[in-house]
C-alpha cells in the first residue's frame, strides 16, 4: 500500500499519481445505514485521513454535498459515492466500511486490510508494523 509518505504534495495532488480504482468494501448493513442517513446522488461520504490517535492516523467520514478542488470519487455504488482528497486517498486502499448495532459500541467500523496496526481502543491506525487494524466510529 502507498503511504502518504511516498508522494510529494506536488504528486499527491496530481490525479496521474494515485489510482482512482481502489479496493473498497462497503457492507449492505453499511449501505442501508448510510441511505437511511440521506446518502443520494446529491449527498456522499466524504472520508478523509488525518493524523491523530495513539497509532498515528485516524478516519475522517462525514456527509457532504460539495466537492472540492482536490476531490475524486473512489468509490460508486448505486447512488453511494465514497469521495477524498487526493492525499487521504493512499490510505482507501483496502478499506471495508461495515456498520454493526451492537450495544456495547453501535457504529461504523472502517477496517483497512493494509494499514499495519491500530491503537488498542481501534480509533487510529498505523502505516508502521503493529498488530490490530481495525478503526471504528460511531454516528
Amino acid at each position: 500500500m502507498a503511504s502518504l509518505y511516498d508522494y510529494s504534495i506536488e504528486e499527491a495532488l496530481n490525479p496521474r499519481q494515485i489510482k482512482k480504482s481502489m479496493d473498497i468494501k462497503v457492507t449492505e448493513m453499511a449501505k442501508s445505514r448510510l441511505d437511511n442517513m440521506g446518502v443520494s446522488d446529491e449527498v456522499f461520504l466524504r472520508i478523509g485521513v488525518k493524523s491523530g490517535g495513539c497509532s498515528g492516523n485516524t478516519y475522517d467520514a462525514l456527509l457532504d454535498d460539495n466537492m472540492q478542488e482536490f476531490d475524486d470519487v473512489y468509490y460508486t455504488d448505486d447512488k453511494l459515492r465514497i469521495v477524498s482528497d487526493k492525499i487521504s486517498s493512499v490510505h482507501l486502499d483496502g478499506l471495508t466500511i461495515d456498520f454493526s448495532n451492537d450495544l456495547i459500541e453501535p457504529g461504523f467500523r472502517l477496517t483497512n486490510a493494509n494499514a499495519q496496526g491500530s491503537c488498542g481502543c481501534g480509533s487510529s491506525f498505523s502505516t508502521e508494523p503493529k498488530v490490530n487494524t481495525e478503526t471504528s466510529f460511531s454516528v
